[in-house]
């Protein structure tokens, strides 16, 4: 009798430990994740925004109820379609193939263009192993739901999303895309949604870094993060376990007319517009006709790529590759006709800090408070990493790290808490006689 009154306790206060976690920590079972980019939305833009009086008032509240890390690594080409098949399957552009925003596949003999809608939702270009977030969650036999998100449209190892919106169409509205999203978790049981906004790379694009129309556009995106706040905050069936994880896919930096490089006045256009399975025969020509012939251009045989750009290993990176230094354009030929009207862009190196991109989180499987030191630290890749985290998912080989970003996660295991009760209880109460209770 001495032992099994202690037992019994202990049996008590663990059946009351999980009445008391039940209704804390279902959620921690089920947990549900929103992935939204904002195209162009540079790292600093928060600061310029509040020197402004933009109002930021839903950005703040998921800074202040969740984790902000106000600068992450990107990578190289810092441009829209490699960049955000890096978030999707946690691979550098080298690895899941997106290698630009428009390349040549000498396997498919095919060239890629985001323009041409026909080869931006070809599987051929994004079904060479790489395997996006909503695949891996589908695997798992999980529902996902993508709205634009690039590559949703192509069937990548046998899968689409369960649900997805495409072509891709910039007058459906923030607002509306949100509803979609809403509906699919509340009435098609999807675990995943990822949305792409375009701005506002848009006003960024057209009117430069810094200009009104940047913050308008960021503005009406505030009002649209509020609006899905609300929507969240409506549903206690998702309000409970539904995780937010914000994020941008590269900055943006101020071009003009009279900073240009144009590769015409250094080469013959035809030793590199010749059939591109010839390309290999030239490569050292055209590097030694290239190589130090403008201080702003940057020339490197394939073979040579700083190590950290991590784009030396596709079939689809030409054997020379060429990129101008931030605020400078590469332009084929003067007398083209091609004239330069946008006053912002990217693509540069992601060293340069205007090519960097923001990352903050909020929800119930979210830390808070983890900002300063991992600054810096998180990369764009490690996204992927962190949905797998927070759904519970066995991870694709991936060039992210989930030691990197775990700090943004909360962990809670009701076993090493009643194990905490176990010892608590079970110490006092074992070695105290029955008689004397």
């Amino acid at each position: 009798m001495q032992k099994i009154i202690p037992l019994l306790l202990i049996c008590f206060f663990l059946y009351i430990e999980r009445i008391y976690a039940s209704g804390r920590t279902i959620h921690h079972h089920f947990p549900k994740v929103i992935l939204i980019s904002l195209d162009g939305f540079r790292y600093d833009y928060f600061d310029s925004a509040e020197k402004r009086s933009v109002n930021m008032s839903a950005f703040e509240k998921i800074k202040n109820q969740g984790v902000y890390i106000r600068r992450i690594q990107n990578e190289f080409p810092t441009l829209t379609f490699p960049s955000h098949f890096s978030m999707a399957t946690g691979l550098h552009p080298e690895s899941h193939g997106i290698v630009d925003n428009v390349f040549y596949d000498p396997t498919n003999n095919a060239t890629f263009s985001s323009r041409n809608q026909s080869t931006a939702s070809d599987s051929r270009f994004y079904d060479v192993g790489a395997e996006p977030i909503w695949v891996t969650n589908q695997f798992h036999g999980h529902k996902s739901g993508v709205t634009f998100w690039i590559g949703s449209e192509a069937k990548i190892k046998g899968q689409r999303p369960t649900h997805y919106l495409a072509p891709y169409n910039e007058n459906i509205t923030f607002n509306q895309r949100i509803d979609i999203l809403m509906g699919w978790f509340e009435h098609e049981n999807i675990n995943l949604g990822l949305m792409y906004y375009h701005q506002p790379d848009r006003a960024g694009h057209i009117y430069g870094e810094a200009s009104d129309e940047v913050f308008k556009a960021i503005e009406e995106i505030n009002h649209g993060l509020d609006y899905l706040l609300t929507s969240i905050e409506n549903r206690p069936s998702l309000s409970c376990c539904l995780n937010l994880i914000l994020a941008s896919d590269h900055g943006m930096t101020n071009v003009s007319s009279d900073r240009v490089i144009y590769l015409h006045d250094y080469i013959d256009p035809n030793e590199y517009t010749s059939a591109p399975k010839n390309l290999g025969h030239t490569a050292q020509s055209l590097y030694d006709k290239l190589k130090d012939k403008h201080f702003r251009l940057n020339v490197y045989l394939k073979e040579e790529l700083p190590t950290r750009l991590f784009y030396d290993s596709s079939d689809r990176v030409g054997p020379v590759v060429v990129y101008a230094d931030i605020g400078w354009t590469i332009i084929a030929d003067r007398n083209s006709g091609v004239t330069l009207k946008n006053k912002g862009s990217h693509g540069y190196d992601p060293d340069y800090k205007d090519m960097s991109p923001f990352l903050m989180a909020m929800g119930p499987q979210i830390s808070k408070n983890q900002t300063t030191e991992l600054e810096e630290t998180v990369r764009l890749i490690d996204i992927y990493s962190l949905i797998c985290l927070i759904l519970k998912l066995k991870p694709a080989p991936n060039n992210g790290s989930v030691c990197r970003i775990a700090p943004l996660v909360i962990h809670v295991s009701f076993f090493s808490r009643s194990y905490i009760y176990c010892i608590i209880i079970f110490i006092p109460f074992y070695t105290i006689p029955y008689d004397t209770l």
